[in-house]
């Protein structure tokens, strides 16, 4: 019984932060034809993830994927607090497209300053 109030309070909570404008993740074996907003997928299998994959934040509708494989440049680190609200690190640096530049930070995209 405990187990299940503590998936329905992590479902109730996930629900709150997307309500809010928070990114989640969603664990994934392969990477989605058409990702949501507000969603980092994490692709791997058995715990061990070799991409994130997000819609660009800025509207868009890009698609950004990030390699996480150790050893591998450029690699970003996901890392999610109380097992829910992501953050990357290094910020993500669009050369391309939108050319846009931020932070995801507990959930929350922070911009970078406008490039010159």
């Amino acid at each position: 019984m405990p187990n299940l109030l503590m998936r329905l309070w992590s479902r109730a909570l996930t629900y709150i932060d997307g309500f809010c404008g928070r990114y989640t993740v969603v664990a994934v074996e392969d990477l989605p034809d058409e990702l949501q907003a507000q969603k980092v997928y994490a692709v791997g299998e058995s715990g061990h993830y070799w991409l994130a994959a997000l819609r660009c934040p800025c509207g868009c509708g890009a698609t950004i994927q990030l390699s996480m494989i150790e050893g591998q440049r450029p690699r970003w680190t996901l890392t999610q607090r109380r097992a829910r609200l992501p953050s990357l690190s290094p910020s993500i640096d669009r050369t391309v497209g939108c050319r846009s530049h931020f932070w995801l930070k507990q959930g929350v995209i922070r911009w970078c300053e406008a490039r010159r």
